[in-house]
């Protein structure tokens, strides 16, 4: 994959899906790409190390700080690039986990990347965001270099309709073995409040739970955690954004902690399934209007609160036309509209509906083994060895793709157009993965 700045789930998805395919006895080889001449070996690991884990592809990992000792392929080193393109050649395939650079700085001016495609074997795009034609338009300039695409949910699906690479919904993998530590006997009345612990994006709409806080009755536990650049403005002493003080001019971070809201910070997986596994509720407030005009864009959250038996509560844009997740039936639906005050009641009113959750509960379990870390991994080679091939659907580059694309072609001085169209691809099954 190429280097970003904030990767959030994708070390989750890149973990899982890595040992996936290395329990099922496949060879699986992990890289990050830099726009640079040259890498330096870090030796010294960092200072929080005891915080840091290993799991699928063999390199320690931090949830919010990324991986470390990772082997870097320094790009605009010729040798370099020629060299990961050689050992690209002998791998079945290519997984690129974030398909082509952002629009970081580091990446101005920089166009050899797309070279590093051109490795006689099948690359496929994995497409996690639902809003591919504004985030990542200029993929369209080397579709053609493309095998397929993967789509973990719902809305990056539909959103990939914007390019001509034939398309796949593959879910988010996960270890299911987390199961066994958390058995599913725990009862409604031995749990206690909700747990929202996620990444703080604008998007992410943390905010309006913590906003709520101060409208619930109830008095079991409130767990938030996760950090991110609007946790970073909500608590700050001097550049608190204006939205984030209520009507008297409070914080409404320091409000809610006053009134029991239980702040964990960033937490390890295995912490995160603990709290899940404690509480009644796995809140996700998340919602984002260009997202949900693709469809659902479900969280990992949601999926890790199944596994523990903790019923889900999510808004209805974010699961919007869901095949998957069902209203009412496989978690608790959070009109957007809600104000702080009705969210609160609602909240109050879920914690105190035992039927409700015992029946949401045991829906879940029945959707579990689509997201097994084994399921999913078999369901890529099959798509690498041409088993869905009748069934991938290919879509085409837009107007608005193309002119969004050709923008982004400029940030990186590339000279190329990108133009709309409709671009056949034919699957060859021409035949270890790597892992990019």
């Amino acid at each position: 994959m190429y280097q970003i700045q904030d990767y959030g789930g994708i070390i989750n998805h890149a973990e899982n899906l890595a040992l996936g395919l290395k329990e099922a006895g496949h060879e699986v080889e992990f890289n990050i790409l830099i726009p640079k001449q040259k890498v330096s070996n870090r030796s010294m690991p960092p200072k929080n190390f005891n915080e840091y884990q290993k799991l699928g592809t063999g390199y320690y990992f931090h949830q919010a700080k990324g991986w470390y000792a990772v082997p870097k392929v320094p790009y605009l080193d010729k040798y370099a690039r020629e060299s990961f393109i050689e050992k690209c050649s002998k791998f079945d395939a290519v997984l690129w986990h974030i398909p082509v650079p952002t629009l970081n700085k580091d990446n101005q001016n920089v166009n050899v990347w797309t070279e590093l495609y051109d490795n006689n074997t099948k690359n496929i795009a994995i497409i996690h965001d639902g809003n591919l034609p504004k985030l990542y338009p200029h993929l369209a300039l080397v579709q053609k270099k493309f095998h397929s695409c993967v789509c973990v949910h719902e809305s990056a699906y539909n959103s990939a309709q914007n390019i001509a690479i034939p398309r796949l919904l593959i879910v988010n993998p996960f270890d299911l073995g987390t199961i066994i530590s958390y058995p599913p006997e725990k009862k409604f009345e031995e749990r206690s409040g909700f747990s929202a612990i996620q990444v703080f994006k604008a998007w992410k709409r943390m905010d309006t739970l913590i906003r709520a806080i101060p409208f619930m009755n109830n008095k079991e536990e409130k767990v938030i955690g996760g950090k991110g650049i609007e946790y970073r403005y909500m608590t700050s002493k001097d550049k608190c954004k204006p939205k984030y003080y209520n009507a008297k001019g409070e914080k409404i971070w320091d409000v809610a902690l006053e009134l029991g809201m239980n702040y964990v910070g960033t937490v390890k997986n295995t912490e995160v399934f603990k709290h899940l596994y404690d509480s009644k509720l796995q809140i996700d407030p998340s919602w984002s209007l260009k997202y949900s005009s693709y469809g659902a864009h479900f969280n990992r959250t949601t999926v890790e609160a199944m596994m523990v038996g903790t019923a889900p509560m999510a808004t209805d844009l974010g699961m919007k036309d869901s095949k998957v997740f069902i209203a009412g039936k496989n978690y608790i639906k959070i009109p957007a509209t809600f104000n702080a005050k009705q969210f609160g009641e609602l909240v109050d009113n879920s914690l105190s509906d035992k039927n409700q959750w015992l029946n949401i509960v045991s829906n879940n379990y029945d959707l579990l083994d689509m997201f097994n870390m084994h399921t999913v991994a078999k369901r890529y080679t099959d798509l690498i060895n041409g088993v869905f091939v009748a069934t991938l659907t290919t879509g085409e580059v837009t107007d608005e793709m193309a002119s969004n694309g050709n923008k982004n072609l400029n940030f990186f001085n590339i000279e190329s157009r990108i133009k709309p169209c409709r671009v056949p691809q034919t699957l060859f099954e021409r035949g270890t993965y790597h892992s990019a």
